[in-house]
């Protein structure tokens, strides 16, 4: 039996996000095991210039403001995956603020690929339960966009 949809839905599970292992001029790239759920917000700070000749609505200035991706994941803490081991050694080793190479690839095969700073990294356990972690990274400059093939 053949099941349609109205629209061309992905599962969750394709939206990853990969880590570079810093190898030039070929790095590897390696998925974050153990995510459960990854969150991509793309975002500017509008810059207001509201002033009494507005009339009473808002107004911005165009092209003012900055440009932001940014990255939350969370899930189940696995070491044994490289990915995993990367965040986890550049929060470690860099602090807050350590910067990776990563690449955000959704279920429908577009991406976004550039550096990023580490913004929070968690980790928590409790006794009934696996081990969970959670990150969010921003972009440090100017992501590239891959359309999909």
């Amino acid at each position: 039996m053949s099941v349609t949809t109205s629209i061309e839905a992905q599962a969750g599970r394709l939206f990853t996000l990969k880590i570079s292992d810093g190898a030039t001029p070929s790095p590897t790239l390696f998925t974050i095991g153990g995510a459960k759920s990854t969150r991509m917000t793309l975002n500017a700070a509008p810059v207001d210039i509201t002033n009494v000749m507005s009339n009473g609505w808002k107004e911005y200035l165009p092209g003012g403001g900055a440009k932001e991706l940014s990255v939350s994941l969370q899930g189940i803490f696995d070491s044994r995956t490289t990915g995993a081991r990367k965040v986890w050694d550049a929060a470690m080793a860099q602090g807050v603020g350590g910067y990776l190479e990563a690449q955000l690839i959704s279920g429908h095969g577009d991406s976004f690929v550039g550096t990023f700073v580490i913004e929070q990294y968690e980790r928590s356990g409790e006794d009934s339960n696996a081990e969970q972690f959670s990150c969010s990274i921003k972009s440090s400059g100017p992501p590239v966009y891959i359309p999909a093939p």
